[in-house]
């Protein structure tokens, strides 16, 4: 049994296992059965209470539910690795981001803080902002990546307690229309809707802010759980990074509280809001 927080990545590996066998129409006595392991087993491997999990046991699993290939090798590598190891975890695929698989992560968080440069966050996408986005990144079928999105969405501020979520984006985020105006209109309206709701902050971050250009964003994301740790997470074209050293948590931890320092407070950011939103509508 362990004493201390299972890394993110044992996290995901029970939440995988678990859907996987649900999927699979299979109860926790039944996949016990199936593998020669108890239920209660079954149980710890799902909750990341199990320290050390041997690959035999982890290869049962994984051909009762008709697990193969990549995801399997994925799985694997979570196994593999130390049970509270912390690191820098990079997925180079071209796989969704983590969060499509490992929703329930993200709604344990107690606290998210994100920051963006360019694009809105998805959590933070109209309906209109999102199919906008989608069709112009070429997407192979847009309707089920924008119901996936949505389908985010509610998992997260649905619940009865939802986390505490500030967001900061650039200006350029607000300015950046992709060739539709009336569309980002749309959308500012909408962040003025989700502001008035007491678990969501909204900050912009002006052209004429004293910051030092970045080239990336990111999100923290905090548990106050000894379930799971905190982390850091980075999204790009072809996969994601996953952080939760210490040191480098304490970096970004810092970087956010520079950028937090050099937006507008929430009083300015709904004026200059009102005001974008004024210029898309052509007033």
């Amino acid at each position: 049994m362990s004493t201390g927080t299972p890394s993110h990545r044992r996290v995901r590996l029970g939440i995988a296992l678990r859907d996987a066998r649900e999927a699979a129409g299979m109860t926790q006595t039944e996949a016990a059965r199936a593998v020669g392991r108890s239920q209660a087993w079954i149980t710890k491997i799902e909750t990341a209470r199990i320290v050390r999990v041997r690959m035999s046991d982890l290869d049962n699993l994984l051909g009762a539910y008709r697990i193969l290939d990549a995801k399997a090798e994925e799985l694997r590598r979570f196994a593999r690795s130390p049970f509270d190891q912390r690191g820098v975890w990079v997925d180079t695929s071209h796989a969704p981001a983590w969060w499509s698989e490992y929703q329930e992560v993200e709604r344990q968080a107690r606290v998210i803080k994100a920051v963006h440069l360019e694009a809105h966050d998805g959590l933070i996408q109209s309906e209109a902002y999102m199919r906008r986005q989608f069709e112009l990144d070429g997407a192979v079928d847009v309707e089920k990546q924008v119901r996936a999105r949505l389908g985010r969405q509610e998992a997260l501020f649905g619940q009865g307690l939802p986390p505490d979520c500030t967001f900061l984006l650039s200006e350029a985020c607000l300015r950046r229309h992709m060739g539709d105006p009336a569309m980002m209109a749309t959308q500012i309206e909408y962040l003025q809707e989700l502001s008035n709701e007491p678990y969501i902050t909204i900050l912009v971050l002006p052209f004429d802010a004293r910051f030092p250009a970045s080239t990336f964003g990111f999100t923290l994301m905090q548990f106050n759980s000894d379930m799971m740790g905190d982390f850091v997470s980075v999204e790009y074209a072809v996969g994601s990074a996953t952080i939760d050293d210490e040191e480098a948590l304490r970096v970004f931890q810092r970087r956010w509280e520079l950028i937090r320092s050099a937006a507008l407070g929430e009083y300015d950011s709904r004026r200059f809001l009102r005001r974008v939103l004024r210029e898309h509508q052509g007033k």
